[in-house]
């Protein structure tokens, strides 16, 4: 692969410009091959000469990348035009050289790489070396300070192409300017931190001075820009006088060495809106309002407030370190005599804690005088213990024996409650002598909340239906022998 370190082929590899799968770097060699191929300066960009530098000089050998085809590079191609703007497609009439020798015309795709493709050429690699380009300092403060007052000069020249590239260069110098201050303030807030945990006074004295007597004053002076800035913005004339200082005399445009008007025109009108998406930017950038403050990654106000912060702290960190500045040899003096006196040294005893709930006092509230006040006398009461023994078990009583005569307890059932031979009704209090039929007359009325009745059978014989009976009022079950009585909230009827 031709001309691409490592650092780049992994950028490259991770934006995946085209979207290819088996040829991840497909979309960076095909801007390669339309922008730098001036071998082949007279051959047209078709698909077949892409195609054809592609697989002769641009396969990645440390993934064995195979040769590209047709179909897969006019995927990409489609990519970079319609999507990406990278590239320009149309169709023109080439000469096609024939076995013979002899060429012969016809009409093919034609594909050239666009502004915007060569300015995303350039501007990856730049990318790379980031930590050497970002950096801050006042003289491209000044320098963007001295280009904004010269595009504010009430006279502007628009003949020629030097008006385009001020505004051009004023705003890459802004765009310096802030990229050094976003690296100024995360390694301040950094740097600050760290020196007021590690306690390094004289390391923040310098910091905190370089910040007063240059960051500051560079940053005020950049803050005064604003109405400049803002001036521009507001001007009616500005953006067209720019825009047309792109097709000054000292132009190398094609379109305007041809006097292509149409192309001119669209050109003149797309420079315009740039120039004023350009100053609504930056007026954006200088506005002290919230909301203008949250939508700009770039306000001035959020950055200065950074440096003042970090000035605050190491401030308070230069000051704490002086207050912890003592004289050595006065403590070495007094520690001496210390030393010289201590078995005379008599440290005084703790007042003991008192609580005056514990004693006759008349306030209960006032302890002032709890040095004075006696011991808590308390008096032991004499505890015995009693041990159990099987003596002190209770007496267990004998379960009684429930004689079960199902015979006798179906005929009082039958007795009692049946009406018919499939009809029952319990609407009174009974007398019972068995306990057998007592309890299936319970479960009975239990089926009263039910709308099925599968688990109720007395005396084995399947119910059908169970209704309450609520005018009936409470009834009462006693059975003989008993001390006790059963109650029902009321009575009911069944069928069987």
């Amino acid at each position: 692969m031709l001309g691409i370190n490592d650092d780049l082929r992994n950028l490259l590899l991770a934006t995946n410009l085209g979207r290819s799968r088996d040829h991840p770097l497909a979309g960076w060699n095909i801007l390669t091959i339309l922008y730098g191929n001036r071998a082949s300066a007279d051959i047209p960009r078709t698909l077949g000469f892409i195609v054809e530098q592609y697989n002769i000089n641009y396969l990645d050998g440390k993934t064995n990348e195979k040769m590209i085809t047709d179909a897969v590079l006019k995927n990409v191609l489609k990519v970079l035009e319609e999507e990406a703007s990278f590239v320009e497609v149309s169709p023109r009439k080439i000469r096609v050289r024939m076995a013979s020798g002899a060429y012969h015309m016809q009409q093919a795709p034609v594909y050239r790489i666009t502004s915007r493709g060569i300015e995303y050429l350039t501007m990856i690699p730049k990318v790379l070396d980031a930590e050497s380009t970002v950096t801050a300092n006042t003289a491209r403060i000044e320098e963007y300070c001295n280009l904004v007052a010269k595009l504010n000069s009430p006279h502007l020249d628009a003949t020629n192409t030097k008006l385009f590239n001020d505004f051009h260069n004023m705003v890459s110098a802004y765009s310096d300017v802030m990229k050094g201050m976003h690296k100024l303030g995360e390694d301040l807030d950094e740097v600050s931190n760290d020196l007021a945990f590690n306690h390094g006074g004289k390391v923040a004295e310098h910091l905190n001075q370089m910040l007063n007597k240059k960051a500051l004053p560079a940053y005020t002076k950049l803050i005064q820009q604003g109405s400049l800035i803002q001036n521009l913005a507001k001007s009616e004339s500005f953006s067209d006088q720019v825009a047309r200082s792109r097709q000054g005399s000292d132009s190398l445009e094609i379109d305007q060495a041809i006097n292509n008007q149409l192309k001119l025109s669209a050109q003149m009108h797309q420079d315009k809106i740039y120039v004023q998406e350009q100053l609504q930017i930056l007026t954006t950038s200088f506005e002290p309002t919230a909301s203008a403050i949250d939508s700009s990654y770039d306000s001035i106000y959020l950055i200065f407030q950074t440096i003042l912060d970090s000035i605050n702290l190491l401030s308070k960190e230069y000051d704490h370190i002086h207050s912890q500045t003592v004289d050595i040899k006065q403590l070495t003096k007094q520690i001496d005599g210390l030393l010289t006196n201590y078995q005379s040294i008599s440290m005084p005893k703790q007042t003991p804690r008192h609580l005056a709930q514990d004693r006759q006092v008349s306030d209960t509230n006032d302890l002032l005088e709890a040095g004075v006040l006696g011991p808590v006398i308390y008096q032991a009461d004499t505890t015995s213990k009693k041990v159990a023994t099987v003596e002190d078990n209770p007496m267990i009583a004998e379960d009684d024996e429930v004689a079960l005569d199902i015979s006798e307890a179906l005929s009082e059932f039958q007795k009692l409650v049946m009406v018919d031979e499939n009809n029952g009704r319990l609407d009174r209090n009974l007398e019972l002598q068995t306990i057998m039929a007592r309890d299936e007359i319970m479960r009975l009325y239990s089926a009263t909340n039910y709308d099925h009745y599968d688990s109720f059978a007395p005396f084995g014989r399947p119910i059908k239906k169970v209704t309450a009976i609520q005018k009936t009022g409470p009834i009462w079950l006693h059975c003989k022998n008993e001390n006790y009585s059963v109650q029902l909230p009321c009575g009911f009827e069944f069928e069987f």
